[in-house]
């Protein structure tokens, strides 16, 4: 007596809800991991957000006109010029920058005339803003 087996395989219907249930559950954990990504690396505070108005350097100091377009205020901590820390200048050192304001941000320093020089400047919540000044 020849006994023939018949392989069979899960049904097409099964089959679509096993990837079904796959591809939402990646989609899940991409979407986790995007969202505390964004969300301040998973601090649960989200860092400010800053832009320039205008920026000008002398010999001596740079100025710049800061705007909060986050929505918190933001407290500005250290400035940093081509990678080194630079006096923020008198009275700036705990300078707020309340929502949708606009502060003038000086930092002292020795510069060379006709050189451009990335700056740096950093908050106290680590938001962080960068741009370049021709020094005149």
């Amino acid at each position: 007596m020849v006994h023939t087996r018949t392989r069979r395989g899960i049904s097409t219907f099964i089959a679509v809800l096993l990837m079904m249930v796959l591809a939402v559950s990646a989609g899940v954990v991409i979407y986790a991991y995007t969202m505390g990504y964004l969300g301040g690396l998973g601090s649960g505070e989200t860092p400010g957000a800053l832009s320039v108005d205008t920026s000008s350097g002398s010999t001596s100091q740079i100025t710049v006109w800061v705007r909060n377009i986050g929505s918190k205020s933001v407290t500005m901590d250290k400035a940093y010029v081509g990678g080194t820390p630079q006096d923020m200048g008198t009275g700036n050192t705990t300078t707020a920058i309340s929502e949708g304001a606009v502060k003038k941000i000086v930092v002292s320093g020795t510069f060379t005339s006709g050189v451009t020089y990335q700056v740096k400047l950093v908050a106290k919540d680590n938001t962080q803003l960068s741009f370049s000044v021709k020094i005149s």
